[in-house]
């Protein structure tokens, strides 16, 4: 028959579609008996016995049975026996006078060890004076029954039975059995299928039994106990195909289901829970219109508030748990401890989440008893909440399995009962060994609080997924994973964290746009798409993004860390799926390891001139080579000059421009912070003071172990949370006291202007084809070659302001400037540089050394950018004025220069810090801290993540820097690199 029906969770509140089960305690009154499959304490009625879930009459109490004809149920009552030495008979139909005396049980008093109680002969016949009768040799009492009798003497089985025998009971020949066939079971261990010897042995004696339980009403609980235990085993088949004929779940869901119709009793108002039967699956009422779908159900609300208060009843989730043998044997109810795991044992504080790994033998599961457990939520005020079971890996009715996924919902099977390890399904029939284990490998239990609520929850809910493991070698490992999870209805973090994207791409694309259109102005790009535009507008696009996902995942994590630790009302929950998060987090970092290698390569190839503007002390027209070099060719032609012509050449010392080109150099990596105190400073408060400990999944806020019973695992959301925090807190203290060190003590960066005017050189650096920055150094004593007197008196004048003034204008302070250069004077650069950078058919006729270019262009650009800030050459000129407002926001110049001509912007700063160190403080904070939180992400360690940060950052990529920086003054200096320190 096939069976198709829809499995409902039913939640438990007045007004759901089930009761409350108010659950007793194991032990019930006296004359009352507990009934496993209803859960409640039942009274027993004058001359009735329970015993294994079984309901019988006393021993000294006859059965007087009446037939109702029309519904061939049979049904009895039990009568006392009138004589005091009567006991009951073999059938229970009469009393009979007992051979010796009673026993204070009831029953008549024989050597049952070695002998057998009869009262009626094989044919059926009543034996008028009942006899003690001893087995003979070979043969030993069996058949007994419900008081402990035996009836019969056997040497097998079922050799002596006049009656059919299964699974240690007798049925009448008449009665249509279960047909005894092998019952076949699948393992992702074992090729082929394998007959179950548990299910041929068991399945079709207590599918009988369990459906005279149900048709007869004879009570026989143990028979469907164990019926339901073994559908439980069989991993949910629940119909009949060609490969499975029978099994344990098909002929439970046909007893079941032929109980399933309008008016029949159901337990505790709940359908599905049918009389006699244990309730095993969720489904809707057939006697009802209404239908409630899966969704609906999970989602009803507990009317039970929970807090954060620790040491309160509301912080605790309070899980009870109703234990079976695999014989049907209800165990009493406990509450939950190790049910769950091999190995661990749950923290049910409200909002502690746990997540636990263990491993164990396959031969620890081989002998490791096999139990059943269902769980119950306990209320506060008395009464249990059944909880839901999804196994993810149920076993469909086709010859494939199927996992249950969260996308389909509607179509998943929820049951009531589970196992930890099944060691006994997979006992092969013929060979009569185990071939696989079953286990749980990974056990979630999900709590869900109910969004705008007082801390109320919906009905947790337990996954269960299963794992086979072959027997063949003891000594393997497994390992089990048992998860209490806490989530939010309502929560998205997926789409919050799309939303964030989706305006941080669209901000990082116009901000990658406005970049590329200033950079193909300040290179003087005529092609509209160039390639080197395109390239360098996906270079702005990383660097935009990697700043804004930078801002998403601190923000995200800051907020989780602000609001969920330390909360005592329910508030906010971690979200369970961090997916979004971890790739914004992944997409952030490789964004901004492109941005940090972009400014590596930026900030050591731009083009930088040291202009010396001292003058030798001799006449000018003294010295050689002024007649023969001719101004931006490029070309040095030597002419003989004399020896005294030579020395005066030499009377200026380049002493000052390698002193200027080394300080540059050291100037170049010296950040704003000290990046080794803040690496340290990270180190003590994560680690010492114990800051990590706030980056747990729990609620409670501490920083100290001894402060808390458990500690769970840590979230990732949670410790990106504490990276930012503390280096951010940490950088921000830096910069301050930065600040007022450079306000009230020293300024390395003025420090170096104030020298380049001591020295009475210039720096010239262009970072794009026609912009770059100006440090205008020319001293205003005229010269800088001086003994220590000449230029203390020097100092004193300028500061009695009896000179005049170090900016380039009139009267003017400004030494610093942005600027955009005549395409000429560029052009004119160009030029010279051209014969150090290529190699002409000319060379080689008229050979010059390497050293005489460098020293011929050295002095023509020396001569070229002295002169165009004298403003001396013709048709190159420059104006000097302020940015647009618009132009500082954007970092772009919006106005065309007037032709011909440059423009060099005031620097109300010190713009020229964008090609150093110092002055990209923020790209080198946010790949420190994005740095460490890949390596925390990869090792969940602090101290190794800011260890390793600190050398990356500090070893290599300072190292390198620095080495690139030396190499690029060099060749762009024209400043011999063995006088570079």
């Amino acid at each position: 028959m096939e069976w198709l029906f829809t499995l409902t969770w039913l939640l438990m509140s007045n007004h759901a579609f089930g009761d409350i089960i108010d659950f007793p305690d194991y032990e019930c009154a006296k004359n009352h008996y507990y009934n496993p499959v209803s859960l409640e304490c039942t009274p027993l009625a004058t001359g009735y016995l329970e015993g294994n879930g079984a309901i019988f009459c006393n021993a000294t109490y006859k059965y007087e049975y009446t037939e109702d004809n029309t519904n061939d149920d049979l049904e009895f009552e039990c009568s006392p026996c009138s004589g005091d030495d009567e006991s009951v008979s073999e059938f229970g139909d009469r009393c009979i006078s007992c051979p010796n005396d009673l026993l204070p049980s009831g029953i008549c008093n024989c050597d049952y060890k070695t002998n057998i109680l009869e009262d009626t002969e094989v044919t059926g016949d009543t034996i008028t004076l009942p006899k003690c009768t001893k087995c003979i040799d070979g043969f030993k009492p069996g058949f007994y029954d419900e008081y402990g009798i035996p009836r019969k003497c056997v040497k097998c089985q079922h050799s002596d039975c006049q009656c059919k025998f299964e699974a240690g009971y007798c049925f009448p020949n008449s009665y249509n059995q279960f047909p005894i066939v092998d019952i076949y079971v699948r393992s992702e261990v074992v090729t082929n299928q394998m007959s179950s010897k548990l299910l041929k042995e068991n399945l079709a004696g207590v599918s009988d039994l369990c459906e005279i339980n149900i048709s007869k009403q004879q009570n026989n609980i143990t028979a469907c106990q164990v019926l339901t235990n073994l559908c439980v085993l069989s991993h949910s088949y629940f119909t009949k195909t060609p490969s499975v004929p029978y099994s344990a779940c098909s002929w439970l869901s046909e007893l079941t289901t032929e109980q399933l119709t309008p008016g029949v009793e159901v337990q505790h108002n709940r359908p599905g829970w049918v009389s006699r039967v244990p309730w095993l699956l969720y489904r809707y009422d057939m006697g009802s219109s209404r239908y409630r779908s899966n969704t609906e159900a999970l989602e009803e609300k507990i009317e039970q508030f929970y807090t954060f208060e620790r040491g309160l009843n509301t912080s605790k989730l309070d899980i009870q748990v109703v234990s079976y043998t695999l014989d049907g044997k209800t165990l009493p109810i406990s509450p939950l401890t190790t049910q769950l795991s091999l190995c661990a044992e749950p923290v049910l504080t409200f909002g502690t989440t746990l997540s636990y790994t263990c491993s164990s033998s396959v031969a620890k599961l081989k002998v490791k008893e096999t139990l059943f457990h269902e769980l119950y939520l306990q209320l506060r005020g008395g009464g249990l909440i059944p909880i839901p079971v999804l196994v993810e890996n149920n076993l469909d009715n086709t010859e494939t399995g199927s996992t249950e996924t969260e996308a389909d919902i509607k179509s998943w099977s929820l049951t009531r009962r589970f196992f930890l390890v099944d060691n006994q399904l997979g006992v092969d029939q013929v060979e009569n060994t185990p071939k696989f284990v079953r286990y749980a490998a990974k056990i979630s239990l999900s709590v869900t609080v109910i969004q705008d609520t007082n801390g109320n929850i919906n009905v947790p809910l337990m996954r269960v997924s299963y794992r086979d493991v072959a027997t063949n070698e003891p000594n393997d490992k497994v390992e089990t994973k048992l998860e209490v999870l806490y989530s939010k209805s309502e929560e998205r973090l997926e789409d919050d964290m799309g939303i964030a994207v989706g305006v941080m791409s669209f901000l990082g694309l116009v901000y990658a746009m406005v970049k590329a259109v200033g950079y193909r102005r300040r290179n003087n790009i005529v092609e509209d798409c160039s390639c080197r535009t395109i390239s360098c507008f996906v270079l702005f696009l990383c660097s935009g993004l990697g700043t804004l996902f930078f801002w998403v995942i601190a923000g995200t994590s800051w907020y989780y860390l602000c609001i969920y630790k330390g909360q005592r009302a329910v508030s906010v929950f971690l979200p369970l799926d961090d997916n979004p998060f971890r790739a914004v987090l992944i997409s952030c970092f490789v964004l901004t390891l492109i941005s940090r290698l972009y400014f590596l390569f930026t900030s050591t190839s731009y083009d930088v001139f040291f202009i010396d503007w001292e003058k030798p002390k001799e006449h000018l027209e003294k010295t050689g080579h002024t007649q023969d070099l001719e101004l931006g060719t490029g070309k040095f032609i030597p002419t003989s000059t004399s020896t005294k012509n030579e020395e005066t050449l030499t009377s200026v010392s380049i002493w000052r421009t390698y002193f200027l080109a080394n300080e540059w150099n050291e100037l170049h990596s010296i950040r704003k912070i000290s990046p080794t105190f803040q690496y340290m400073a990270f180190l003590f408060f994560t680690e010492y003071v114990g800051l990590r400990y706030l980056s747990t999944s729990q609620p409670d806020a501490f920083v100290n172990t001894a402060e808390v019973n458990y500690v769970s695992q840590y979230s990732l959301i949670l410790r990106v949370g504490i990276v930012f925090s503390v280096m951010f807190i940490l950088w921000v203290l830096q910069r301050f006291y930065n600040f007022l060190y450079e306000r009230f003590i020293s300024d390395q960066v003025q420090m170096y202007i104030d020298l380049c005017s001591i020295s009475n050189i210039s720096v010239f650096i262009l970072s794009d084809n026609i912009y770059g920055h100006y440090i205008h150094g020319r001293a205003v004593h005229g010269h800088a070659d001086a003994d220590m007197a000449e230029i203390v008196t020097s100092l004193k004048r300028e500061e009695d302001n009896l000179c005049s003034r170090r900016g380039l204008g009139p009267d003017s302070e400004q030494q610093t400037f942005d600027m955009v250069i005549p395409i000429l004077l560029r052009t004119n650069y160009n030029r010279i540089t051209l014969p150090l950078t290529s190699r002409d058919i000319s060379s080689h006729r008229n050979p010059v050394s390497e050293t005489d270019k460098q020293i011929a262009a050295y002095w023509h650009i020396n001569r070229l950018f002295a002169a165009f800030i004298d403003r001396s050459l013709d048709d190159i000129d420059y104006t000097i004025g302020d940015k647009l407002f618009l132009e500082k926001v954007l970092d772009m110049e919006i106005r065309e220069p007037p032709p011909g001509k440059g423009v060099l912007y005031n620097d109300e700063g010190q713009s020229f810090e964008k090609v150093l160190y110092y002055g990209n403080e923020w790209l080198l904070f946010t790949w420190d801290v994005i740095l460490i939180v890949m390596l925390d992400y990869s090792t969940q360690n602090f101290t190794f993540a800011a260890l390793g940060a600190w050398f990356i950052n500090e070893v290599i990529l300072k190292k390198f820097s620095e080495w690139r920086c030396q190499k690029n003054v060099g060749d762009k200096a024209l400043i011999d690199e063995r006088f570079l320190l």
